[in-house]
């Protein structure tokens, strides 16, 4: 190799260094990235760290992009309020419907859930639609939560919302509610967590099975979120994905967004 060639490779690798720290540091300095405290997905341990399947894989696609911002974690109702107001912010896990389609850029699905009424055991409630769901006394919801928006755009006046899960299912088996709506698998693990015996409810009525994403605020810049979007993709097709999902008994997702109606 003579010095002309060597110039030339060193030439070369400066420039693709230059650009990777470039796109690095321009993710971090633009974007602020939020989570909740959701069992199994992502949430606090015992010593105050994040841990769970989605953050892994968030983890994992940073890694992907060469992107050290920091993930912090907000009520629910917060982050949410962040992402749908302030560019530059991204929010997981965060679900999609139709009434948010257009409020954000969507990157994922991380995972999927169905989501579902759960009454008191042996309360004897029966519910076979959301006609039946409306005439009840009580039912719980999650503040500023999906399902609480969605029940709120089907006309529903008998939401019983509050800021923490935890106080849903409690007052459920306490008999302060008629039915809470959550999803299939967060049901258990809130249950597990608060040990509360799964046995202690029971579904009654299914509603329907949606996917959740990485959410974007829409006036994020589409370059940032398509490094993203690669990112993704690569932790899923390098098996990266499938191997964080296989650990903590998940399967990947598989949830496409429907076609703009």
């Amino acid at each position: 190799m003579n010095k002309n060639d060597f110039g030339k490779k060193i030439t070369v690798l400066s420039i693709i260094v230059v650009m990777m720290l470039f796109t690095s540091s321009a993710i971090s300095a633009e974007l602020t990235i939020y989570t909740e405290d959701t069992p199994n997905s992502h949430f606090k341990d015992k010593d105050g760290q994040i841990k769970g399947y989605v953050y892994e894989l968030v983890l994992e696609m940073q890694k992907k992009m060469g992107d050290a911002t920091p993930i912090q974690m907000v009520p629910w109702a917060r982050g949410y309020n962040l992402a749908t107001t302030k560019p530059n912010i991204a929010l997981f896990s965060t679900t999609f419907t139709e009434e948010r389609r257009n409020l954000f850029k969507w990157v994922g699905p991380v995972y999927e859930s169905t989501w579902v009424l759960f009454a008191k055991a042996g309360s004897g409630i029966k519910v076979n639609s959301l006609e039946d769901a409306k005439a009840l006394k009580s039912i719980g919801a999650y503040r500023d939560d999906v399902r609480e928006q969605y029940l709120k755009g089907q006309g529903f006046t008998n939401l019983d919302s509050v800021t923490s899960d935890d106080l849903n299912l409690k007052k459920l088996v306490g008999g302060r509610l008629d039915v809470w709506i959550s999803g299939s698998d967060e049901a258990p693990l809130v249950a597990e967590k608060l040990n509360i015996p799964m046995d202690s409810i029971e579904p009654v009525f299914k509603m329907m099975s949606t996917g959740l994403f990485i959410a974007f605020n829409k006036d994020t810049p589409d370059d940032i979120v398509k490094i993203w979007a690669k990112a993704y993709e690569d932790v899923k097709a390098d098996g990266t994905m499938a191997t964080i999902y296989k650990k903590w008994n998940m399967d990947v997702p598989t949830y496409q967004i429907p076609p703009a109606p």
